[in-house]
């Protein structure tokens, strides 16, 4: 962590903006390692480990749940650190698993345009590969999370940070009470996260608070449940006890306008529903490009969201409330 971070935060136990850095035990030429930070104004302190400033004090059930959850998912998959630099396109055995999460990545990253002058947040960054794609374009990049152990949580960052020579900070805390001042971000980002929230009205109100005047949300791999969703048999995440809540693309749109957000949806087949697979394998060869035709796609896409499993990626605005 860098000492100018606590410029943007507010203390996650009292909202005010009176974090101050207390004590450094331990730094480098890159950032504070280990540290101290306190809130003037409630007194309560926060701890800067490896790094990672962790304003996750008191976490509930869910969340408990959620970071047991992928403790033990990260036992059942080899992890290396040449895979956490692959991502999002994967190298050897996981490039099949990744592949159409790269695919939607890589899309509505090159939609974006970025000057390099933004302030990001990725939000639910998890190994934080995707915060390294701002990060490398110039932003000012930010990863919050809720896991920290290398491999799953916030921890991968130092593979980046040392092995690809950028920077980017990392935050410790749930996506419920995000711990920012108002009208902070250019670009809110998150990638498959949304539907780990209880409460995604909570989680897009916070976004939008946190958001400048029409600073950008962008969603993408978000999992929707369709009329005719199959059932998650053999979701090794779902049995290992990760909190999987599945929406309905009404429920994700119907929020998203209440919280007056204007959104674009970017249309994007694939998923594990063995129906639009097979049709989505079966039109790419025919249009390789998914984005050509619109009129084909568009309308494909919102039979596949609504009534099968399918993945919702989109580009939301800040509007007036």
């Amino acid at each position: 962590m860098k000492k100018n971070l606590l410029k943007l935060l507010i203390c996650p136990i009292c909202r005010k903006d009176n974090l101050k850095l207390i004590k450094i035990r331990k730094s480098n030429n890159i950032e504070i390692r280990e540290g101290e930070v306190q809130c003037k104004y409630c007194n309560e302190k926060f701890q800067i480990s490896e790094g990672i400033l962790n304003l996750l004090l008191n976490p509930n059930k869910d969340v408990l749940c959620e970071q047991k959850g992928w403790e033990r998912l990260k036992k059942a998959v080899k992890n290396t650190d040449k895979l956490m630099l692959s991502l999002p396109d994967a190298c050897g055995e996981h490039k099949k698993y990744w592949k159409g999460q790269a695919e939607n990545f890589h899309h509505i990253y090159s939609e974006l345009n970025l000057k390099g002058d933004e302030v990001t947040l990725d939000l639910g960054a998890g190994r934080c590969w995707s915060t390294r794609f701002f990060s490398r374009r110039g932003c000012y990049s930010i990863a919050q999370d809720i896991l920290i152990p290398k491999y799953v949580g916030l921890l991968t960052s130092d593979i980046y940070i040392y092995k690809e020579k950028i920077y980017f900070e990392r935050i410790c805390d749930a996506m419920e009470k995000i711990p920012f001042k108002d009208s902070i971000f250019d670009l809110v980002f998150m990638a498959a996260t949304l539907h780990h929230s209880t409460d995604i009205s909570i989680t897009l109100k916070e976004i939008f608070r946190i958001l400048k005047p029409k600073g950008r949300f962008v969603l993408i791999n978000e999992p929707v449940k369709g009329i005719f969703r199959s059932e998650d048999n053999n979701n090794p995440e779902i049995e290992a006890g990760i909190n999987e809540n599945s929406y309905r693309l009404s429920k994700y749109l119907k929020e998203l306008k209440k919280s007056s957000f204007d959104y674009k949806l970017e249309f994007w087949l694939g998923g594990n529903n063995k129906i639009t697979s097979f049709i989505d394998m079966k039109l790419q060869k025919i249009l390789p490009n998914r984005c050509i035709d619109n009129l084909l796609w568009r309308p494909l896409k919102y039979i596949q969201l609504l009534f099968f499993d399918g993945v919702l990626n989109l580009i939301a605005v800040k509007g007036k409330q």
